[in-house]
């Protein structure tokens, strides 16, 4: 797997393509996206979304009209933020093709022969999750190098997200994790921090 990454908009929000011989995978498609997007997949696969926050949605109605048979997956409890402008800002709405249904659990599946697992974290977003693909965690803005997403906005959560921190606490492998704004980090080298966050959450 080859990994492509770009920050995009006012938020520098990071877009990922994994490039596999079959295709290319697509995750979290924002602001200003779509052009990079086209440039670098010949055969697109699928476009998944970490959770439904504007700046990491905001092409998905641009790329689904170039590929309108093109699989749009996110977690359920986020596909409402998909399916209207909820924070009147503009964005076209674009439901998904296809919701994942775990409660704060991981649930699998498989496009073209690449398993694709979704971690799901709430919190930040009532549907965040981490996106696992070829033993790699895409975090979108569940977990950053030495920091952790906000949980005080519209549809945040901080009991969830305390309950999320405390189980990835005991993610049992150590992943490198490339996230939804900044560098990448790993589990082993963010869970050392963990009871620090939690804290903070009181």
């Amino acid at each position: 797997m080859e990994i492509l990454k770009h920050p995009f908009g006012d938020y520098q929000t990071n877009c990922y393509i994994l490039k596999f011989p079959q295709g290319e995978l697509i995750i979290d498609a924002g602001i200003g996206a779509s052009e990079w997007v086209k440039q670098n997949c010949a055969n697109p696969l699928a476009l998944l979304n970490t959770h439904g926050h504007f700046d990491h949605i905001w092409s998905n109605a641009e790329l689904k009209r170039v590929y309108p048979s093109l699989p749009l997956i996110i977690h359920q409890e986020d596909s409402f933020m998909l399916e209207s402008d909820c924070f009147e800002l503009g964005l076209t709405p674009c439901p998904p093709t296809q919701t994942i249904k775990t409660n704060k659990g991981s649930e699998s599946l498989e496009i073209e022969g690449i398993k694709i697992t979704f971690h799901h974290f709430p919190g930040h977003t009532p549907g965040c999750c981490m996106i696992e693909v070829d033993s790699h965690l895409f975090s979108g803005d569940f977990i950053f190098y030495r920091c952790i997403g906000r949980y005080d906005f519209a549809y945040s959560n901080p009991s969830d997200m305390k309950e999320s921190l405390q189980r990835f606490k005991s993610f049992p492998r150590d992943l490198p994790i490339h996230a939804g704004h900044g560098e990448d980090t790993s589990v082993a080298s963010e869970q050392k921090h963990m009871d620090m966050w939690i804290g903070r959450i009181g």
